[in-house]
């Protein structure tokens, strides 16, 4: 940490700047939109929507509801949509941010972490926008469960005072990852080609719409390790389902996983950043 910590103070002197950044970004994003910031409430919606009734209602694709640990399936699928818009969203813009802040970066200096973390910051509002959705839908969830069923459906926990470090390790993993692709697409162009793909990918291979649990193949459990995503989106839902966390070692190594991407992304980021005006 005594690396990071000029680093940390710098970004401090500069914080005034991070906030008008992500307020732009705010602003840009929903200036000539008509429905503005209601799309932050209706994405998440019409994904839920869209994915239930595919999965469910059309009975195209049959899902074992034992392995929804006692959640319904409208609201384990909204409690994965949150999130994962957040990460996906917040990728796919951040390759962008160093090119699209050409002149700035040019011009003045400043730490050029800035604009991967100005970019969070926005995203982290339209996922508070989004919880507004969720919470009340959670809400009839648990005041519907009859006395019987109480530990089979959601309930209000100690667990909920969980959900912000959750948050606090999705948000430095999405972080550390921005600060590599944005850096990584100034100097090679094609990144924001094949991240596209990737995240595609990435979204079939993460429980957002159906559980992963390898019950079957126990040996191969250790694959849900290599996607951090897997283990923070089961415990956004265990939190909310107040039973407790299921998959408490899945978890860990997601948390050392996105602090590692963190910092080794935030100092090659920064070591990288005397660079940026030669390829902008």
């Amino acid at each position: 940490m005594k690396s990071e910590a000029p680093m940390l103070s710098e970004l401090i002197r500069y914080r005034g700047l991070l906030g008008m950044l992500a307020w732009r970004d705010i602003r840009v994003r929903y200036k000539q939109s008509l429905l503005g910031v209601a799309w932050a409430f209706l994405m998440p919606l019409i994904q839920t929507a869209v994915l239930v009734l595919v999965f469910t209602l059309s009975g195209a694709v049959s899902i074992d509801e034992s392995k929804l640990n006692g959640m319904e399936y409208v609201l384990f699928v909204l409690a994965g949509i949150i999130p994962w818009t957040l990460f996906n969203a917040t990728i796919a813009s951040s390759m962008e941010v160093l090119t699209r802040n050409s002149r700035l970066v040019t011009k003045i200096y400043f730490p050029r972490e800035v604009f991967p973390l100005a970019n969070v910051l926005g995203a982290l509002v339209d996922f508070g926008i989004a919880l507004t959705v969720f919470i009340p839908i959670y809400v009839f969830y648990v005041l519907k469960t009859p006395s019987a069923s109480y530990f089979q459906q959601p309930h209000p926990s100690t667990l909920l005072v969980l959900i912000p470090f959750v948050l606090l390790f999705q948000v430095m993993f999405i972080a550390g990852l921005s600060m590599i692709l944005s850096m990584a697409n100034l100097f090679f162009r094609d990144v924001k080609y094949v991240m596209t793909f990737v995240l595609q990918l990435w979204f079939f291979a993460t429980n957002v719409m159906y559980p992963i649990t390898f019950e079957s193949k126990p040996h191969l459990k250790w694959l849900t390790y290599l996607n951090p995503m897997i283990a923070i989106l089961d415990a956004y839902r265990d939190c909310w389902m107040g039973r407790g966390l299921h998959n408490p070692r899945g978890l860990l190594v997601s948390a050392v996983t996105a602090t590692l991407v963190f910092f080794i992304g935030w100092r090659v980021f920064h070591k990288a950043s005397f660079k940026f005006a030669e390829y902008v």
